[in-house]
């Protein structure tokens, strides 16, 4: 079973495909033309929490309700298929993302679509980069044909390019796996990935004329020759990102009904702070990735929106570090301290704080007359998702 919401709605809604492949049953061992692909559990488990978020937290943000959601998610406990449930859905069996479960579950999440509808792709697994050629993503039975590989590999820009033929003027395709090279394995083999949905030459052209200007949004988590990584026992840090623009930081844009929205930019704009606005100092490296985000629009597409603003977050760092635990530090808003530290082992030499939005904020670093540094004064205005003042 790949289909966990069945909610048609007249006047158009939000469909989502969401693809989870965590274990690779015909490539656990290397073949003469089948790389040894690696189990990937925080796959499972991003599919798992888009899936999941799109059913609840997000389902009241879209800006059309959620019409449907397929799913397809395996993991090397279950490599048929995972047991879904979340608040709402009760547990069903659903099916591992074989390229024909894929096949299938499109034609279910495109069927009777209508310019009207929203359409979001999502997917995470093992990815190939094949220069000239395309990305692909692999579905789950990738070697099944130890002979023949690439049939059972997904072309992501012939996928993303086929969708523009369809009728839904807003889509949002996703792609979380890595676009590195392909190993020695594959590097002799002629690639003919699935493109999953064919164009066909003047109707992407024929759509625009009947449905008006497209919308498509793609995002992918590597860039091109780069991996994408997660971590055992969790998701990926595509993934950590982007749930988080989702809570609050991605609500940047305001539309013409005062109304908060997640756009691309604000997406983008959020997850390349995650490092700054929430990871710990050891992870900042790790969520310093590429990502390779564009739009076919000719005006920025809204994910999400909201009544109120989002927070933002106020950075204050120095150079060295060490010189941020050696000052007074005063936070103020409108000539009252709000927040700040005093020096000593307590002290913290990366400051960061959630403040209201917009506001205009002054930071004051005072030192001992005996280090020598004179004080500073600096005023921020806060936009999300992130103010640094760097003293």
């Amino acid at each position: 079973m790949t289909r966990v919401l069945d909610e048609p709605q007249a006047g158009g809604g939000v469909r989502l495909l969401v693809l989870g492949a965590g274990h690779y049953p015909n490539a656990q061992q290397a073949k003469a033309k089948v790389p040894k692909l690696a189990d990937i559990g925080s796959a499972a488990q991003s599919a798992i929490d888009f899936a999941t978020n799109a059913l609840t937290d997000w389902h009241a943000l879209f800006e059309k309700p959620v019409a449907s959601v397929d799913v397809l998610i395996n993991d090397a406990a279950n490599p048929d298929g995972i047991t879904f449930a979340c608040p709402g859905v009760d547990a069903v069996k659903l099916e591992a993302p074989t390229l024909a479960n894929i096949i299938a579950a499109r034609s279910r999440w495109l069927e009777n679509a209508t310019r009207d509808d929203i359409l979001i792709f999502y997917c995470c697994g093992h990815g190939i980069w094949l220069p000239s050629v395309t990305r692909t993503f692999l579905a789950s039975d990738f070697g099944a044909d130890p002979e023949s590989v690439w049939p059972n590999a997904i072309s992501i820009d012939l996928f993303i390019e086929g969708m523009g033929d369809k009728a839904p003027r807003q889509q949002w395709l996703i792609f979380d796996c890595c676009a590195n090279q392909a190993p020695p394995a594959l590097r002799n083999a002629r690639p003919a990935a699935n493109a999953l949905v064919e164009a066909v030459d003047g109707l992407r052209l024929t759509m625009m004329n009947a449905h008006g200007p497209l919308a498509q949004a793609v995002i992918a988590s590597s860039s091109v020759g780069a991996r994408a990584f997660g971590r055992t026992g969790g998701r990926s840090r595509f993934m950590d990102v982007f749930i988080d623009a989702c809570a609050d930081a991605g609500f940047s844009g305001q539309g013409d009904d005062g109304r908060w929205q997640v756009s691309v930019q604000g997406l983008e704009a959020a997850m390349s702070t995650y490092r700054f606005r929430v990871a710990a100092l050891e992870d900042r490296a790790y969520y310093t990735f590429a990502r390779l985000t564009t739009s076919d629009a000719e005006e920025p597409p809204v994910l999400m929106v909201r009544d109120n603003p989002p927070t933002c977050t106020l950075l204050v760092t120095s150079e060295p570090p060490i010189r941020l635990r050696q000052c007074v530090l005063d936070i103020m808003r409108g000539g009252i301290r709000i927040d700040g530290q005093q020096p000593g082992p307590a002290a913290e030499e990366r400051f960061r704080r959630l403040v209201e939005a917009y506001d205009e904020y002054e930071v004051n670093a005072a030192w001992p007359a005996e280090l020598g540094f004179p004080a500073q004064n600096r005023k921020r205005r806060a936009l999300p998702p992130l103010a640094e003042v760097k003293l």
